[in-house]
């Protein structure tokens, strides 16, 4: 398993974000968090990702916890928030040559890996483009190709077609699907489950703070 939680807890002051929580994510898996909103769904991606503290629980990413060496997990994770942060006039391209810096990635190399990537999120004609022109779905993509820039085993989207229209969706859950196929491991939220449907190979379902089920897709359809 890439992701393991055992009886993992988080507290907000008087509120219980996770109670209990058990979460078993397989190399190689797609799988959708599934719930509503305040669920306890961008907890768990933040407690995963090391970008928070849990207060009881075990947590390993890779078999590594995350609060006991979070750059050796941050090396494997490439995380996604469900808001896109930019400073102002920085053009695509220099988006993506930033972060390659920030992960350490050499200068000569830097140009090759962001022409791959925007190639990848079908963004090479926007290369040039400032980010704030962008639309909302090539806003997600350019964050997805963010996300890859140090090639991590490990993908984790928090709520990606949030505020995108039809035709975005689409091209977003074609682009995770062939993350996918490619064998990343994908941890992928939503509280709405035909957004997840087609693209996830397992699913868990998340309420009050509790996993409340997980497994294959086919197994939690046939449970619900």
């Amino acid at each position: 398993m890439i992701v393991e939680f055992e009886a993992v807890e988080k507290r907000y002051g008087r509120v219980m974000a996770l109670r209990n929580a058990d979460l078993a994510v397989p190399e190689g898996a797609t799988l959708g968090l599934i719930g509503p909103n305040g669920a306890g769904k961008t907890t768990s991606m933040l407690i995963m990702t090391s970008l928070l503290q849990r207060d009881g629980g075990m947590v390993r990413i890779g078999g590594i916890d995350p609060e006991r060496d979070p750059r050796a997990v941050r090396r494997h994770v490439g995380y996604m928030p469900d808001f896109f942060g930019v400073y102002e006039g920085i053009r695509s391209r220099e988006y993506l040559e930033f972060f390659a810096a920030t992960q350490n990635i050499r200068p000569a190399a830097r140009p090759a890996v962001v022409a791959d990537l925007l190639a990848l999120v079908d963004l090479e004609d926007k290369a040039d483009a400032d980010v704030n022109t962008l639309s909302r779905g090539m806003k997600q993509r350019l964050s997805l190709a963010r996300a890859l820039i140090h090639d991590p085993e490990l993908l984790v989207l928090d709520e990606p077609a949030s505020g995108l229209d039809p035709r975005a969706r689409v091209e977003l859950r074609e682009l995770i699907s062939e993350l996918h196929r490619m064998g990343r491991t994908i941890v992928i939220s939503s509280h709405i489950l035909s957004e997840l449907e087609g693209i996830c190979s397992h699913l868990a379902v998340v309420d009050h703070g509790r996993v409340l089920a997980q497994g294959r897709v086919e197994e939690i359809r046939e449970r619900m």
